[in-house]
């Protein structure tokens, strides 16, 4: 009698672990986490990304992201790569923000763009986002300031 009842007992400790377990991954992969909180759904930016920004100067440019766990951020553009870091503002939200060069005439470097986006996820693969770029040469004054946004579709 006292075995049947401690193999019940395991077999439920196990199904309980294997739930947290999945949840656990699912938060890692960027998939929807439900449970959170009452009712809600969670999404988290974590992984690669295809998609475009639109600079300051209303060029559109194709970009690659990639979001890490660990709240890093990377993004290749035609004119570089350039690092950063990512935070959840909620359920369907997050902000990004980094640092790139200022390109000038013929490659040279004239300055620094600081960029900081907030992201809203339209679905669980896509997410749209708006922000500021603020330039700065390379003395630290302050060059223009004006709206980015740009657009990311999962791609792993």
């Amino acid at each position: 009698m006292l075995g049947s009842s401690v193999r019940r007992a395991s077999a439920r400790a196990t199904l309980i672990l294997a739930a947290l377990a999945s949840m656990l991954v699912l938060a890692i992969s960027g998939a929807p986490v439900a449970g959170a909180t009452s009712g809600s759904v969670y999404y988290l930016p974590t992984g690669c990304w295809t998609g475009t920004a639109t600079t300051a100067t209303g060029v559109t440019e194709p970009v690659e992201s990639h979001f890490y766990a660990n709240g890093k951020f990377t993004v290749a553009t035609p004119t570089g790569t350039f690092n950063g870091t990512w935070k959840s503002t909620g359920p369907r939200t997050f902000t990004y923000a980094f640092v790139r060069t200022l390109p000038g005439p013929n490659g040279s470097v004239i300055g620094t763009i600081d960029i900081r986006h907030s992201a809203t996820f339209t679905t669980a693969r896509a997410y749209t986002s708006t922000g500021t770029a603020t330039a700065y040469d390379l003395n630290g004054n302050l060059l223009f300031s004006g709206p980015v946004s740009s657009t990311g579709t999962r791609t792993h």
